[in-house]
């Protein structure tokens, strides 16, 4: 079985998340790591495996990312890493595929969805566009505070984006 490797020089992992009724909080983390056993170009018999260091969040707000990983949110001291296995991966439409799998957040694994749009593959590798939505309460994700206007300051829905970039494994 072949096995691939994410560049995470060449990918990225992003998500968005209502804030205060009225704008939204961007924001990527910056280290990852994953792997693909498999066909890269049918992904339906393929297994992905995907880390993300909760440390290396960026939302262009430093104090708004040390509070994400503080025990209000992430407690990424005690959960350092959050993690997603694939279970079953088959053809969407328009080319897609929709990959069910686990992920797990804060010791709280949950069954995700995620949809997965190639891009370009070639012998040497492949880059995919990923997307998929969470209930971050789900997750252990509680923190909130209601707000003068009315409403809540952060939004239940994390709308997660990612394009990523596979090579052949050497190894």
């Amino acid at each position: 079985m072949n096995t691939w490797k994410v560049d995470p020089q060449a990918s990225t992992v992003g998500f968005s998340v209502p804030h205060m009724m009225v704008s939204t909080v961007t924001g990527t983390f910056e280290k990852f790591s994953g792997e693909l056993q498999g066909n890269i170009a049918d992904l339906t018999k393929a297994k992905i495996d995907f880390r993300v260091i909760v440390s290396s969040i960026q939302t262009k707000n430093r104090d708004r990312d040390l509070h994400l990983c503080s025990g209000d949110f992430f407690d990424a001291e005690t959960f350092p890493e959050m993690a997603f296995s694939s279970r079953t991966i088959y053809h969407d439409t328009d080319g897609r595929y929709q990959m069910l799998g686990d992920l797990t957040v804060k010791q709280t694994t949950k069954r995700a969805i995620f949809y997965i749009a190639p891009q370009e593959i070639t012998v040497f590798g492949a880059t995919y566009f990923v997307e998929g939505e969470i209930k971050r309460k789900e997750f252990g994700l509680m923190w909130n505070r209601a707000i003068e206007a009315g409403g809540v300051m952060v939004g239940e829905i994390i709308d997660i984006k990612m394009s990523v970039v596979i090579c052949k494994d050497e190894i």
